[in-house]
């Protein structure tokens, strides 16, 4: 719950629920495991100036009747004309996880025929959320061009106080969201995306146990072509950093885990969401986007509204692709630890990278994990030709990676050029902060030979 001062609005209360992953118990006795799924009705009692919200079907919202839980008057008599009930049914069977409401100083916006945008705060804030999600109703059409028809009649969001410990939630019909992907640009709705992915992959069909959570998470969609390959190089990054933090329990950098006796929020990581992209993307790559994308669709429409385990999966993509275990180690992408031989790293193709600025490149570069294998970093420049880019920021970034993933030839042919030119630049001291800030980050990288030379480049411009 957050009291006042931990809202926007700063007046009412605001009480909100998170279940995942094994949090609904505290909220009603149930089998909290996503192998069970549930139907439910429920009735909220609240004050009446505010409003109550749920992951389900809305119903009537009425007075009390006689006789039902509400706070009593100091009297002892009920204070009815206080209180309002709100009615709600959730007919489709879920997970308990998925066990949603949330009551407050709450505002809504429709933004399309199916998606109603809610918000706490003042005015202003879903005026903003409802700028910032316009395209709610687009992003249902291309999910339903790519996994099958929307099943939950609703697509609501709901944009939470700053306390929300999470990027985002995706209850089915009524999406949780932290007030910081209201951005002002619409670059937000990349995480509604994700969350709408969930409809299907997670809602629709759900990991039978924690161990499966990577069933769940690695649909990604909704992004866009021209923003495929930034993100995966990004995750991409994130996947090599979850590694590091697992060295010690190797465990746990597994697709199929085994946590018995673990809480799963200690061990919650990106190894679900990254490790199991680039297992989804090994088999696209193997069978080609229209097969997959036949077989994505077929293993939804078969498995909808159940709960699946790691095995049921396996087995329908053997029966349904036949021969794939002969091309792809599928036991050593689910059961065995770190990253396959075999995952592709990062290289965007020509026509994702076509309308990228230099901002793009710049942040696709620095979020590519180093050191890089140097037959990708010279497989870049060769595509790219980044090495002689027009764009500064890029030119470094690229011999940043270049030099950190000990490709000599660059440290060689570039180095001194490259800070003499940064010294020269017209803009004369941010070039030299730029240098130094460069030489700092590189310096343990670089030959000792290089570093005497940078060095004495630096002190000739002090």
């Amino acid at each position: 719950m957050a009291l006042p001062p931990q809202t926007s609005g700063k007046v009412s209360p605001f009480v909100y629920t998170q279940c995942q992953s094994i949090h609904a118990r505290s909220i009603f006795p149930c089998q909290d495991t996503p192998a069970a799924r549930i139907r439910y009705s429920a009735r909220l009692n609240i004050p009446a100036g505010l409003c109550a919200v749920m992951a389900a079907a809305r119903g009537r919202r009425r007075e009390p009747h006689a006789g039902e839980a509400a706070p009593a008057c100091p009297d002892g008599t009920w204070c009815a004309e206080d209180r309002m009930v709100e009615e709600f049914q959730m007919e489709q069977p879920i997970p308990p996880y998925l066990f949603a409401f949330a009551a407050g100083e709450i505002r809504s916006r429709e933004v399309g025929p199916r998606t109603c945008v809610y918000a706490e705060g003042g005015v202003e804030v879903v005026e903003s959320a409802a700028r910032e999600f316009a395209g709610a109703e687009e992003m249902i059409r291309v999910g339903e061009g790519l996994f099958g028809p929307y099943e939950w009649e609703r697509f609501d969001l709901l944009v939470l106080p700053p306390s929300f410990p999470y990027g985002g939630m995706e209850n089915p019909r009524m999406v949780f969201l932290t007030p910081t992907v209201i951005k002002g640009d619409a670059s937000g709705a990349q995480v509604v995306a994700h969350e709408l992915a969930h409809s299907w992959t997670g809602n629709l069909i759900t990991n039978k146990t924690n161990e499966d959570f990577w069933l769940n998470e690695n649909s990604g969609g909704g992004a866009g072509e021209d923003r495929a390959a930034l993100n995966i190089g990004i995750g991409w990054r994130g996947l090599n950093n979850e590694m590091e933090r697992f060295k010690n329990n190797m465990e746990f950098t597994k697709l199929k885990t085994n946590q018995e006796g673990v809480d799963p929020d200690e061990v919650y990581s990106e190894i679900p969401y990254e490790k199991g992209f680039h297992f989804l993307w090994r088999i696209e790559r193997q069978i080609g986007r229209d097969e997959f994308d036949r077989f994505l669709k077929k293993y939804i429409e078969n498995f909808k509204f159940q709960s699946v385990d790691t095995e049921t999966f396996v087995d329908f993509l053997k029966e349904n692709v036949p021969g794939i275990d002969q091309e792809i180690d599928l036991e050593v992408w689910i059961y065995g630890t770190g990253i396959p031989p075999d995952a592709a790293e990062p290289m965007p193709a020509e026509e994702e990278v076509a309308e990228w600025c230099g901002q793009e490149w710049e942040l696709y570069l620095e979020n590519l994990p180093k050191p890089l294998e140097p037959s990708l970093v010279a497989a870049l420049d060769a595509r790219f030709g980044l090495a002689e880019s027009g764009d500064w920021e890029v030119k470094v970034a690229f011999l940043q990676l270049a030099i950190a993933s000990g490709c000599k030839e660059y440290m060689a042919a570039y180095l001194r050029p490259l800070y003499t030119a940064l010294l020269q630049c017209p803009e004369k001291e941010e070039g030299k902060i730029l240098a130094h800030r460069l030489f700092a980050e590189a310096r343990e990288s670089y030959h000792p030979i290089a570093q005497g030379v940078v060095e004495s480049i630096l002190s000739r411009h002090q």
